[in-house]
């Protein structure tokens, strides 16, 4: 466990929950797509019972993984301005 109760971003995991910078919770994961050790996209199923869009999150867009699931940065009305609702090439 790192420091701040953060878990590394090796723990991130099929079916953890996904939350905005607000902590309203926006998805679970549905897939991560790894090079070696590091997570490189965390695909996310969003809506009720996986039903929604999927977003593709990069390291970079993460503030945290702890038990209780990912942190973005981001609110979930910028997730289309930043790209995070962009397959990326080669997924």
């Amino acid at each position: 466990m790192l420091e701040g109760g953060t878990e590394p971003r090796s723990a991130i995991a099929q079916g953890m929950d996904v939350c905005d910078v607000s902590g309203e919770k926006v998805g679970v994961v549905e897939r991560v797509h790894r090079s070696g050790e590091s997570a490189e996209v965390v695909e996310v199923k969003t809506g009720p019972l996986g039903l929604g869009k999927h977003l593709y999150v990069f390291p970079q867009a993460i503030d945290s993984v702890t038990e209780a699931g990912l942190m973005l940065k981001h609110p979930k009305q910028e997730f289309h301005e930043v790209g995070l609702d962009v397959k990326p090439e080669g997924l």
